[in-house]
């Protein structure tokens, strides 16, 4: 009876292998079931039968097949670890996933990843045995074990075990007994490494076993080789992602920030103007509105200079900031010279103290304004009003009701503090005694009239 010659095996072996490496560059998750149709195949090719050709040695061929169909094991098995660390985006989560990996897939015991930097920051540690590991210690002896090996013209990654006899093999062995295998980390992108020395690796992978006897083979190390790269672009990617996503909260910092002051800019004041109100809407909790004008401040620039007024300004916002109470309250440069502080949950007694604590901390720090009529000082005018929010009602009812009393304050001379009459809101009976000197409660008709001429800044 004829059977299948070694040669009729062989090829059908390689077409097979063949197939799995075409198979590996396309989609892992549409390849799948290719290989287990691969693996069926492969199982179901005849073994050569002893009746095989005289002058061949079927012992030896079917080691020969064996092997072959381990390295095809191999390979499967190398490309669902890489599917694996390629899933990871998180800088820390690729550590640990590449960590547990090459554990897994070398047997190892010890498996660390040594950052090159300023910090010399081990970055994880896996193992199964405990071992005290000296990162800046162990850098420098890998630094070292490389230029030895450079002499040598010896590749990397380097196997560092009992078989190894150069003097820095043996320091390594010392300070941490067993098998290693040392591969170097290298990302693509060299603006990354926190290295001094661009040419260095950004880390070392450690990979160690117990076993001292144990060698590792060029394929094993070939095979490391290629997970350690598939983790330093993995990492890279995590950089680069977590890069990008500062930059993007950066450039919105920047387009909700005033440059000059620091403060919130007009879209953010408008934005969590909306916000709160939906939110106090909810809460039925009073949202209180504060718009002040720096006094005369078109003389004052005019008198000062345009970059004396930029400081002006940000002292202003200084003590405007000091004296926000709450997380929630914000303060805002609303126009040119002007400011708006939003106090989410706080009534008109809250709001005309906030305003008070202002004109003092202003009048303590004494920015000289001699062409002030009303002070030779930096001075505010403020006006205030409070609403509970309701969804019938429109937010721009606030904003309107805050720069009438801001409005009529200005005609009425400047340096105080108004509160409008119809947009008061007292959690607690109204301490009316505390408006007497620095504030007048006015009527809405009452402002609307004297709305009638332009006021100087």
């Amino acid at each position: 009876m004829y059977h299948t010659s070694f040669s009729q095996t062989l090829t059908q072996l390689q077409t097979l292998l063949l197939k799995a490496s075409v198979l590996m560059q396309r989609e892992w998750s549409k390849s799948k079931n290719a290989f287990d149709a691969l693996s069926g195949q492969l199982n179901q090719i005849p073994v050569p039968s002893l009746r095989m050709d005289c002058s061949s040695k079927p012992a030896q061929n079917l080691s020969h097949i064996r092997h072959l169909e381990l390295l095809l094991q191999q390979q499967i098995r190398l490309r669902e670890t890489i599917q694996r660390i390629r899933q990871v985006l998180d800088a820390q989560n690729v550590y640990q996933v590449a960590v547990q990996e090459l554990m897994n897939f070398c047997q190892a015991d010890w498996v660390f990843i040594l950052e090159n930097g300023p910090r010399r920051l081990l970055s994880v540690e896996s193992s199964l045995h405990t071992i005290v590991v000296d990162d800046g210690m162990a850098l420098e002896m890998y630094r070292e074990l490389t230029l030895a090996a450079a002499k040598l013209g010896k590749p990397l990654p380097m196997a560092v075990n009992g078989q190894a006899h150069q003097p820095m093999c043996q320091k390594w062995l010392i300070q941490y007994p067993g098998s290693w295998l040392l591969v170097p980390i290298n990302l693509l992108h060299s603006h990354q490494l926190t290295s001094a020395q661009s040419n260095e690796p950004w880390g070392v992978f450690a990979i160690g076993c117990k076993d001292s006897t144990n060698h590792w083979t060029l394929l094993q190390q070939e095979q490391v080789k290629i997970l350690v790269d598939e983790v330093a672009i993995a990492l890279d990617h995590s950089f680069r992602h977590d890069q990008l996503k500062q930059e993007k909260q950066e450039l919105q910092a920047l387009a909700l920030t005033d440059s000059l002051t620091g403060l919130a800019n007009r879209r953010q004041f408008d934005r969590y103007f909306d916000t709160e109100w939906q939110r106090l809407t909810r809460e039925k909790q009073p949202l209180t509105l504060i718009l002040c004008d720096i006094d005369y401040f078109k003389l004052y620039n005019d008198y000062y200079g345009h970059p004396t007024g930029d400081i002006c300004l940000a002292q202003v916002s200084d003590v405007l900031t000091r004296c926000m109470r709450r997380p929630g309250d914000l303060v805002a440069r609303y126009g040119g010279e002007e400011f708006a502080l939003i106090l989410p949950s706080t009534d008109t007694g809250g709001g005309h103290s906030v305003a008070l604590e202002i004109q003092k901390q202003l009048a303590s720090i004494a920015i000289p304004h001699c062409k002030s009529s009303v002070s030779q000082s930096i001075t505010l005018t403020m006006g205030v009003a409070t609403i509970l929010p309701e969804s019938h009602r429109n937010p721009q009812e606030l904003l309107k009701a805050a720069d009438l009393a801001l409005y009529h304050a200005k005609q009425q001379g400047r340096d105080r503090i108004y509160v409008h009459a119809h947009f008061c809101v007292h959690n607690d009976p109204p301490p009316l005694q505390t408006y007497q000197e620095t504030t007048r409660l006015t009527s809405l008709s009452e402002i609307s009239r004297q709305v009638a001429e332009p006021i100087d800044n």
